[in-house]
């Protein structure tokens, strides 16, 4: 079972919140419509992703210790290239690390960028 599996991973971890990608996962295995998002550890696996998903694209930082991204920079939004995806990878990365300073980085979240909508947190 999917969602088993990622909960006891993340107790493995001693950790109390999921991260985006793998509540994503969560919500696929159960049956919830989301925008696909796909863990990029590298700027050129980001770059690679992204052309795989198409344009335009958002990046969002992936650490267990960073929770809302937008405050330490860690999002990037309407990337129409390869190139604009490389180079925001290397800013929320940088931007990340920054601001605090003890985090694991595991990458970034590559997806699409999506109408406009509901938004769940």
């Amino acid at each position: 079972m999917v969602a088993a599996n990622i909960v006891e991973q993340a107790r493995a971890e001693g950790r109390t919140l999921l991260t985006e990608i793998e509540a994503k996962q969560m919500l696929e295995a159960a049956g919830v419509p989301v925008s696909p998002a796909r863990l990029a550890k590298t700027r050129d696996e980001a770059m690679q992703v992204a052309a795989k998903l198409g344009f335009p694209i958002v990046l969002k930082i992936v650490s267990p210790q960073i929770t809302h991204k937008s405050d330490v920079g860690g999002v990037a939004l309407g990337l129409a290239s390869a190139d604009e995806v490389g180079a925001a990878f290397d800013r929320v990365v940088a931007s990340a690390k920054q601001h605090v300073l003890d985090a694991t980085i595991d990458g970034v979240a590559v997806q699409r960028m999506e109408k406009q909508g509901t938004e769940v947190i």
